[in-house]
């Protein structure tokens, strides 16, 4: 599906029933034999649409003016030395720099014919960078789903369902969200034709062997065909089918038989997103009323890019609109100078990506101006795709992993109604996010054998919130089973500080593997403060504030470790700081005054 905002929050990676991992292709390979589809291939935007960052792709302007984000009073220049580039933000006090944190790019996402995105790598934990390339306007400014004051900067999870879509040859790390064995590349043609790996060894041992092992698309069914598209191009909040791979879907397979796919939208809602193609042409009556003869190629070259050519769309509508009484246009005498996706497919911006324009695929006679997207709330309709009487239990799954990202109390009131219809896992997932009462509602029994870290995780917290013992121990085993959750590892860490243990030297391992955690590096700073460990401290501390500016904790206590050292200059100037952030707060003025 497409990625949303903070999508890799909610996918937790799993190695269970997922099909043998094979190396990926490079199409070069197959331009032996297809060398004109090929060629094409790489001029589209799947062929363009993941780089390892590298100075033969540069579309950019990499000497632009930094990019200023008003709501959060940061700046970020996007730069390039000799073959690397990046993105830095930093902070102004007039004309002094009062913060700055730099981050090396490490790969391209993104074909650019509309955006290009920015990823980096931290010790395998793949992140998005703040700012975004809008080629149509040639111009930077900050990435879908950070502006309006939701700049995540540079802690944005980089989860599975982003790469499904951009990337090929990816390898991630069993029960993680975000961390990778190998990140991939540009989407190849594995992503519609299957394994191309048996194919290639078939042809290369007998050339003329009529068994040659690779998916071709026209001898599938029509629904198989449009899933092929369907997969990216088609946004949705995505339920695993049980016993279905966990949903990994394969090329001719049908994705219904993987996943329950449901489109959250506002009951009055006519706005669409980026890449919403597929349940907006669902809608429409050519498609519908074609019996199967329309489908995505039959407007789209699916080896090339989209037509620039009008007569292109035209040609398409005239295969079915193929006489002046069919056609029901007001140019109908001058159809070969009409332009009917002109007409019938209103092109605007879509709801979830700034400064570019896309083609809203519901074809219409009189397309309507989008309205605003409703917030969240009792009007939320979860539309099922398929069209079909779907599970209620499905329903609620999707309000629920839709929760995740967008708490609603109207839509936790909807499950709340159901709650019985969900398996007890599902139902301790919604008292975690709810903060509903569970006691006497909920059924506990099966969570201590289970080996689901997730399970683990939120019935130790459940239990840690209610005053029960044994929560430690359950955090334990959801760390031992998923070793790689940077999230779990940290509750272990501040778990055992709040039962009297020493958390070190988890707080040290979660720095092995992510050394730019503000929560542990202000975590470790202040128990080296209680200490009087003052160097360690200092150089803790900075580093969280370094990394995050505006965290008031570490703020906080760096200023009272200049306190306690006599660095009363060092400490005026992060008390002023606080205070022109805080000007309500009067303990900062309070503190000021008692300073030599």
């Amino acid at each position: 599906m497409a990625c949303t905002e903070q999508e890799g929050k909610q996918e937790k990676v799993s190695t269970a029933g997922l099909p043998t991992k094979h190396a990926s292709v490079d199409p070069a390979q197959c331009r032996n034999c297809h060398a004109e589809i090929v060629d094409r291939f790489f001029t589209s935007g799947k062929g363009r649409s993941f780089y390892k960052a590298d100075t033969a792709y540069v579309i950019e302007n990499w000497a632009a003016e930094p990019v200023y984000d008003k709501q959060g009073d940061l700046y970020y220049l996007p730069y390039q030395v000799q073959n690397q580039f990046f993105i830095r933000e930093f902070r102004l006090d007039g004309l002094d720099t009062v913060h700055k944190r730099t981050e090396l790019v490490h790969f391209f996402i993104g074909s650019g014919n509309q955006t290009r995105s920015y990823l980096f790598q931290k010790n395998g934990y793949l992140y998005e960078l703040p700012v975004t390339w809008y080629s149509r306007k040639n111009l930077w400014d900050l990435s879908p789903g950070y502006e309006h004051g939701q700049n995540s900067r540079f802690s944005r999870e980089i989860g599975t369902q982003c790469l499904d879509c951009h990337n090929s040859g990816f390898d991630p790390v069993p029960n993680s969200i975000n961390k990778y064995m190998e990140v991939g590349h540009a989407i190849t043609c594995e992503k519609c034709h299957g394994n191309v790996q048996d194919h290639l060894l078939t042809m290369q041992s007998s050339p003329k062997s009529k068994e040659t092992k690779i998916l071709k698309l026209d001898t599938c069914s029509l629904q198989a065909r449009l899933d092929v598209c369907r997969q990216c191009h088609l946004e949705g909040v995505q339920i695993d089918k049980e016993n279905a791979n966990s949903g990994r879907y394969s090329p001719g397979k049908l994705l219904s038989d993987h996943v329950e796919i449901f489109i959250p939208v506002a009951s009055d809602q006519t706005e669409f997103g980026f890449a919403s193609h597929a349940e907006r042409l669902q809608e429409s009556a050519c498609f519908q009323g074609s019996n199967g003869k329309m489908t995505c190629t039959t407007c789209h070259d699916p080896h090339g890019g989209s037509p620039n050519s009008a007569e292109v769309y035209n040609q398409a509508c005239r295969n079915c609109h193929s006489s002046g009484h069919e056609m029901q246009c007001s140019k109908v005498s001058q159809i070969e100078q009409s332009n009917c996706k002109g007409c019938h497919m209103k092109v605007s911006g879509p709801a979830d990506i700034p400064h570019v324009r896309s083609t809203d695929h519901w074809i219409r006679k009189r397309p309507v101006v989008p309205a605003p997207i409703s917030k969240p709330g009792k009007d939320m309709v979860f539309r099922h795709f398929a069209g079909s009487h779907a599970n209620v239990g499905d329903v609620l799954k999707a309000k629920l992993a839709y929760s995740e990202t967008h708490p609603s109390a109207s839509l936790f009131q909807q499950i709340d109604t159901l709650i019985h219809k969900l398996e007890a896992a599902e139902q301790l997932k919604y008292y975690y996010l709810s903060n509903a009462p569970w006691q006497n509602r909920l059924d506990t029994s099966s969570f201590q054998k289970s080996v689901n870290p997730w399970t683990l995780f939120y019935w130790s917290q459940l239990k840690m919130k209610s005053g029960l013992t044994g929560w430690l121990g359950d955090v334990k085993k959801a760390c031992d089973a998923a070793p790689d959750m940077l999230e779990f590892r940290y509750r272990l860490a501040t778990g055992m500080e709040q039962c009297g243990q020493n958390p070190d030297a988890v707080y040290e391992d979660l720095l092995k593997r992510q050394p730019d955690q503000e929560r542990i590096l202000n975590n470790l700073g202040y128990s080296n403060l209680q200490l009087r460990r003052y160097l360690e401290a200092n150089n803790y501390l900075t580093r969280a504030i370094t990394v995050n500016p505006d965290y008031t904790l570490a703020n906080e206590n760096l200023a009272r470790a200049f306190l306690e050292q006599g660095k009363f200059i060092e400490a005026r100037r992060l008390l002023i700081r606080l205070s022109k952030k805080f000007p309500s707060e009067a303990r900062y003025q309070q503190i000021l005054k008692t300073i030599p």
